[in-house]
């Protein structure tokens, strides 16, 4: 799966508006801080940044990709942050997990 897919797959199983038009238009916007959904814009750049892409067509790990979410994890487990954007940022790592499960039932490459 590509970082643009799995934008678009974690939209859809979330319901979170991630994407701000596609996923170039969305990860310029969060890079550079515009993103309309400041917590979200965060993933978005965190996982791409972590996961040292070189374009949204790169595919991502799974593994790689929970990794990269666990530095904004770890600040919300110490109890920076708000419940709400904890309990979205559990969601995703959710909807993480079901975007790869379902790949490898349908026999992608993970």
């Amino acid at each position: 799966m590509t970082y643009a897919q799995l934008l678009e797959t974690l939209q859809t199983c979330t319901g979170y508006t991630l994407l701000c038009g596609n996923a170039d238009a969305t990860l310029i916007a969060a890079t550079d801080g515009r993103h309309p959904d400041a917590f979200l814009g965060e993933v978005v750049s965190m996982i791409y940044v972590w996961c040292a892409l070189s374009d949204i067509h790169a595919e991502v790990e799974r593994a790689a990709v929970v990794n990269a979410l666990g530095p904004l994890r770890r600040r919300y487990m110490a109890g920076e942050g708000g419940a709400a954007d904890f309990r979205r940022l559990s969601r995703i790592i959710e909807a993480i997990d079901a975007a790869f499960d379902a790949a490898v039932q349908s026999g992608q490459r993970q």
